[in-house]
């Protein structure tokens, strides 16, 4: 082989071999901290507590930002299809954040770091409730019973009143939240009535607690004791002037009777059978009558 053969292979491998130490150097630079132009970066980290809480309550978040140093967090909710910041809060030196956000609406919320990355979104939802307003204990037939209350979170929402026995009535509550409808009772009776907010975009639907009332109708009644006392009752037991009571023909013993005359109202059990005169309804004991501010003869109001 000739002398420039031999010189143009060395110069060659030489070139071969810079090409691979260079490769090698670059290959050392990038897996050393620091040295690439943009560092891994953790993503930004959202966590509640709790995903449901009742009106007026709190939902608890913390997180963090991936970022080993103080920083601001911005929590953001997602309000008609634009992202609006409800607080803006400091991380510690590990990029970490606690902050409380006031439940009011079913939301979709997020944390947005300073340097423009964002957390997942996650959604919450608003427990709403019913609040009724002070509606009658009893109603005579031939009247209205009045149902008013207010449901929040406030706003216009479809409300359904069902009362036991009689089928449901729907309405709507206004902007402000309040409602009012009228039921006309036709029997008379012991009834209760449950009002229910339908679910919307700010809560989820809401119930009050069951108000119970009475339908009253009216019935003739007439009072009996002086010269009976302390004989025995149909019932059992024996009459005295203090014995609170009513007779009626055909309810049974120990039936719970409301009587209303006047602005009184007592309930009072069936204790004896009459009257027998023609026309009445009730016999009232003396005590019964007392009570009610009721005279000889006249007409009261009754649940049966």
């Amino acid at each position: 082989m000739s002398t420039s053969r031999i010189f143009r292979a060395l110069m060659s491998l030489l070139a071969c071999a810079a090409v691979l130490a260079a490769v090698g150097s670059n290959a050392n630079a990038a897996d050393q901290p620091g040295t690439s132009s943009k560092a891994k970066q953790r993503p930004v980290v959202l966590k509640i507590a709790d995903h449901s809480v009742n009106f007026g309550g709190h939902f608890h978040l913390r997180g963090r930002t991936g970022n080993p140093y103080r920083g601001d967090v911005r929590v953001q909710s997602l309000v008609k299809g634009h992202w609006h910041t409800l607080n803006k809060v400091k991380t510690d030196n590990h990029g970490r954040f606690a902050v409380k956000v006031r439940a009011r609406n079913n939301a979709s919320l997020r944390v947005r770091a300073n340097d423009g990355r964002s957390s997942k979104v996650r959604k919450v939802v608003v427990i709403g409730y019913v609040k009724l307003a002070g509606n009658a204990r009893y109603i005579r037939l031939g009247r209205e019973l009045t149902i008013r209350g207010t449901v929040v979170p406030r706003g216009a929402r479809t409300v359904r009143v069902r009362v036991r026995g009689e089928g449901a009535i729907t309405t709507r509550a206004r902007a402000n939240g309040r409602f009012r409808l009228r039921w006309v009772p036709r029997t008379a009776g012991d009834f209760s009535f449950r009002v229910r907010a339908l679910p919307n975009s700010g809560s989820t639907g809401a119930s009050s607690r069951r108000h119970r009332f009475s339908a009253l109708r009216p019935g003739h009644a007439s009072y009996y004791g002086p010269g009976l006392y302390g004989n025995g009752v149909a019932c059992g037991g024996t009459l005295t002037p203090s014995t609170r009571g009513v007779a009626n023909k055909s309810l049974p013993c120990g039936t719970k009777v409301t009587l209303q005359y006047g602005h009184r109202t007592v309930v009072a059990r069936v204790i004896d059978r009459g009257p027998y005169v023609a026309g009445r309804d009730w016999d009232l004991t003396e005590q019964t009558k007392r009570d009610l501010g009721f005279g000889g003869v006249g007409v009261v109001w009754t649940n049966k």
